[in-house]
């Protein structure tokens, strides 16, 4: 009789220990349960980063063609106060020859005014 008391008895030990692996197996469950939760929660947060990412973007390049009208148009202007300041210093030292060439164009202006 002590062969199947010490079957019972491993029989015991083995029921013992699969309850023990099922209490540990359910605790498992549980924590990646939560796992899984707190990354669907860095998911979401990611998809909201990424939407704010994509607005920034456009932000920036209506920024940098902003930008670039800028540029264009102080290049323009440096452009036009070179010819200016070239065409002054060229006739800075003869205002009596700006004065003549007024003089001379409303003259013309006259004449076509009385035709």
């Amino acid at each position: 009789m002590a062969d199947p008391d010490v079957t019972i008895e491993i029989l015991k030990g083995i029921r013992s220990e699969l309850g023990g692996f099922r209490a540990e197996q359910q605790e498992t469950n549980r924590r990646l349960g939560g796992v899984e939760g707190s990354l669907g929660e860095v998911e979401h947060r990611l998809e909201v980063l990424d939407e704010r990412l994509e607005l920034t973007n456009e932000r920036l390049d209506i920024g940098n063609q902003r930008l670039d009208v800028i540029e264009s148009t102080l290049l323009t202007v440096a452009r036009r106060q070179r010819s200016m300041a070239r065409a002054l210093r060229a006739t800075s030292g003869e205002p009596s020859n700006i004065a003549a060439r007024v003089s001379e164009l409303e003259t013309r202006v006259g004449r076509l005014e009385t035709r």
